[in-house]
């Protein structure tokens, strides 16, 4: 195809750039909160695997349903459009040295002036399902984080990872069954959105 398939996501390099980032902040972060005086108190550590969460409750398998519609949808069309411009392409190659040149000069005209508007198209697909999915996914993500924040408090977190960020950890550290199972069950179901900027990470409890 001449433009490929509809993609939401980074490309892989800025994804992995992004990934060891991460991973390089939270090695200091917990070697910062392991380097402590004698008395201060136990550092308890937890992850939640937000991806997998944001798939697997209800509401999240909702919005991804929908959103693989919309986004199929979109994909047929550009791939109708990109099917139409190749066939032209081809049939112009085909009758080229039979044609006039400046025939074949306005054709080719004609025919890039088309593959601008079908880039045009992807990209403005591109941007349509990206705001579809912020849309979406963001009251969800939200909501885990309420969860999460609540999980912290009530249980002396000194701290609360993405699975994202993390390159080793040890399976019981893993919250993500507890935060979906407490999202199914409607915990924190129409509480106030968390504040701008909150994350998964939460303080001590005092």
């Amino acid at each position: 195809m001449l433009w490929g398939v509809i993609s939401l996501g980074f490309p892989v390099n800025q994804m992995e750039m992004k990934r060891m980032i991460r991973s390089t902040l939270v090695g200091l972060v917990i070697a910062a909160a392991l380097i402590r005086p004698a008395r201060a108190e136990e550092v308890k550590l937890g992850f939640v695997d937000m991806q997998r969460a944001l798939i697997e409750t209800e509401d999240g398998r909702k919005a991804h349903a929908s959103l693989k519609k919309a986004f199929d949808q979109k994909q047929k069309e550009l791939d109708e459009q990109q099917d139409d411009l190749k066939k032209a392409l081809e049939d112009l190659n085909k009758k080229r040295t039979l044609l006039p040149a400046e025939t074949v000069r306005q054709k080719e005209a004609e025919l890039q002036e088309r593959m601008g508007k079908l880039q045009q198209t992807y990209m403005r697909h591109q941007q349509d399902l990206g705001e579809k999915e912020r849309e979406a996914t963001q009251p969800i993500v939200e909501r885990l984080q309420r969860i999460i924040t609540k999980i912290a408090a009530a249980e002396n977190f000194t701290m609360i990872f993405q699975r994202e960020a993390l390159v080793f950890f040890r399976p019981h550290l893993d919250l993500t069954n507890e935060v979906i199972r407490r999202f199914n069950s409607g915990e924190e179901k129409g509480s106030a959105p968390a504040s701008t900027g909150s994350k998964p990470a939460s303080g001590k409890k005092k």
